[in-house]
């Protein structure tokens, strides 16, 4: 019986938990870490990655290279930077990059963040490689974005509304006039600030009128899809993430800006609507695919495509966008099938986080937030919470789209990205580390 048992006996398995914190490389700083933190911190809120994320990942590049008692004090708009010395604290302060997020720049800053805290650059050559990220040109030119800009709109309006071929070539031709508007209009200026009030105005405008003289059968199929990228999806999803994450300043402040400017969107196209007198009941009606219908999963490929070219995607980072954008809609319409539209955010949520922190540590994959940006505007709140504010600014028919189901989505997704985050930390734990997986 004993040889039988040592003859079958089951291999065992180890599972060897691994540090989450951060291993120093070097044993002192050196005179450039502090300008060097700024201006990654800088740079890593220009991307949209969360305050609470950015502290972390400022704290471990600051232990890899010699100061574990760096002082970090980390706001959206703002980050503060304190280094000891013998006699005193010194604070910088810095604020974000100017201008859209791009996927080119996220990637090559997220490198920055591996190398520094690998140790493998030194707070010096860190400096001079920001520097050049940000002065560096698009990857793409601008003939080419803007076409990305009106296939994104166009594929939009396939997931989101079911829009037919006619709808969606009159959501392509207005999504590249808003993404000539992106690139025309200068960032920090107040013209930047009202584009998203503007444009949501004029093209309601166009739109409403066009369903006036009935060239249009649902207004909102063409309306909506080129707005998707002024959308605040994410900062609504990042700031709700970050007050559960106990960051009370960096998630409020984010989320009173989200939710104004989705009223200011809302309210341009309510503007729009007054003065063109077409019904509410025309104007803002909406369908939406059914549950398992073929189309929509064409959409997100389309969707995908153009956010690739208009946000100036990596080398090679197509696939992984498109896995990922189809893993996040395949999560929420399971999620719709289960738990219903309120709860369905949390699954797409949780399988979006946990396949894009996976799908970063593949050689030639883009980082996990930029595949988290175009995916929240698949998920509730995104275009679904500006119809839902525009139905109820109206008065029309809301059921789920009403002002608690929005709260109710955005907390759900929260709460999917907050599991995800903690799953895959798990996941981090105990895989091998020939895996190569990364945690920032």
């Amino acid at each position: 019986m004993n040889a039988w048992r040592s003859q079958f006996r089951l291999p065992r398995v180890r599972f060897h938990a691994r540090s989450l914190e951060a291993t120093p490389r070097v044993d002192s700083p050196s005179e450039e870490l502090q300008e060097f933190l700024v201006k990654l911190g800088s740079a890593l809120l220009s991307v949209g990655t969360a305050a609470t994320d950015i502290q972390r990942t400022l704290t471990w590049v600051a232990i890899a290279l010699g100061s574990p008692k760096t002082a970090l004090i980390v706001f959206p708009t703002l980050i503060f930077v304190g280094m000891p010395d013998e006699k005193e604290t010194r604070f910088e302060v810095a604020e974000p990059t100017g201008g859209e997020v791009r996927f080119d720049r996220a990637s090559h800053i997220y490198a920055v963040v591996d190398q520094a805290t690998a140790g493998t650059i030194t707070a010096a050559q860190g400096i001079e490689a920001i520097d050049a990220i940000i002065a560096a040109k698009p990857r793409f030119g601008t003939t080419l974005r803007v076409l990305g800009h009106g296939l994104a709109a166009a594929g939009v309006g396939l997931v989101l509304l079911g829009a037919d071929p006619l709808s969606m070539a009159y959501a392509f031709v207005l999504g590249v006039l808003v993404g000539i508007a992106k690139l025309v209009v200068r960032p920090g200026t107040y013209a930047a600030i009202l584009l998203p009030v503007l444009t949501a105005f004029v093209l309601a405008l166009l739109v409403f009128s066009a369903a006036g003289a009935h060239l249009i059968q649902e207004p909102l199929q063409v309306l909506v899809p080129p707005l998707v990228t002024l959308l605040p999806g994410a900062v609504l999803t990042t700031g709700i993430q970050e007050l559960a994450a106990g960051d009370m300043v960096a998630g409020s402040s984010r989320l009173v800006s989200g939710i104004a400017q989705l009223l200011f969107l809302a309210f341009g196209i309510i503007a729009a609507l007054t003065i063109t007198g077409v019904p509410a009941s025309v104007a803002l009606f909406a369908s939406q695919p059914a549950l398992g219908a073929v189309q929509p999963w064409l959409g997100v490929l389309l969707f995908s495509l153009g956010v690739f070219l208009y946000y100036c995607g990596p080398r090679r980072s197509l696939y992984f966008l498109t896995l990922v954008l189809l893993v996040a809609y395949g999560g929420q319409v399971l999620g719709s099938f289960l738990a219903g539209n309120v709860f369905s955010g949390f699954f797409g949520a949780l399988a979006l986080t946990v396949v894009a922190y996976l799908v970063q540590s593949i050689p030639g994959a883009p980082p996990a937030v930029v595949c988290f940006l175009p995916a929240f505007w698949l998920l509730v709140p995104g275009a679904t919470g500006l119809i839902g504010l525009t139905q109820s600014a109206a008065g029309t028919n809301l059921d789920a789209a009403s002002l608690t189901a929005l709260i109710g989505s955005l907390v759900a997704i929260a709460l999917g990205v907050l599991t995800g985050t903690a799953l895959f930390r798990q996941i981090f734990r105990i895989a091998p580390a020939r895996w190569g997986l990364r945690l920032v």
